[in-house]
């Protein structure tokens, strides 16, 4: 089984200000014993031969990823090209890129506040293969995720751990485990057949109110950002 985490932002992000840099986090989960990663940037790809190789050389498959902004929701897209991304406007959009086998569609924190598909998960429920489990959650506080996970059973979706790591200590809390071959057509394919496992573990109140913070300084942040230019 590969330990995986398919939601990861890194400092290379155009929106939000991150401390750590693709390699340092490729660093970071090579101590926890990660086997696969997807950097999912909002809105652009970072693809690299250097970077993947980098990732190689520590043991782990970097699958090229993306995190899209689609009409005011976020939409994870792995294995797809630069191209591709700039094509989507809509959420119809991904119609024409799910022709291709090797592309795996994923709906992060689908029933979260912010930047979520809400009902337009179900209302386009055929253009997605997955599912997000996300890690930011307590024990008796986890409404949007067993929601989530209500969804996936109903419409025979396969859930995916992720972090949506925007910081280090926020990894290996909630991941997935993927029986597959370690190559990025393998472990796609493995995903929509389902053969994976979510592995969960609520941050506890004081991650919690951290990762809170933390979340609430990045849109603050990335709204300055955003007037300065």
């Amino acid at each position: 089984m590969l330990k995986a985490d398919l939601h990861i932002h890194t400092s290379e992000d155009p929106h939000d200000p991150i401390a750590y840099s693709a390699r340092e986090l490729i660093d970071y989960a090579k101590t926890l014993g990660f086997e696969v990663i997807s950097i999912t940037l909002h809105n652009k790809l970072l693809i690299s031969k250097s970077l993947s190789g980098y990732a190689k050389k520590n043991g782990i498959l970097l699958i090229p990823g993306v995190e899209l902004n689609i009409e005011g929701a976020d939409v994870l897209a792995y294995n797809i090209k630069p191209e591709d991304a700039r094509k989507i406007k809509k959420i119809s959009d991904l119609k024409e890129i799910k022709k291709r086998k090797n592309i795996l569609i994923a709906a992060p924190h689908p029933y979260y506040v912010y930047r979520s598909l809400g009902k337009k998960l179900v209302q386009n429920i055929k253009l997605f293969d997955a599912i997000e489990y996300c890690h930011f959650y307590l024990k008796w506080m986890n409404a949007p995720n067993k929601k989530a996970a209500r969804t996936a059973h109903l419409h025979s979706k396969p859930l995916i751990g992720n972090s949506d790591m925007h910081h280090l200590w926020r990894m290996n809390t909630t991941y997935t485990l993927i029986d597959s071959k370690k190559d990025i057509n393998s472990v796609i394919n493995a995903i929509k057949k389902g053969n994976i496992k979510v592995v969960s573990t609520h941050l506890g109140f004081w991650k919690y109110a951290r990762a809170l913070c933390g979340t609430f300084g990045s849109i603050f942040k990335r709204k300055v950002l955003k007037q300065r230019k």
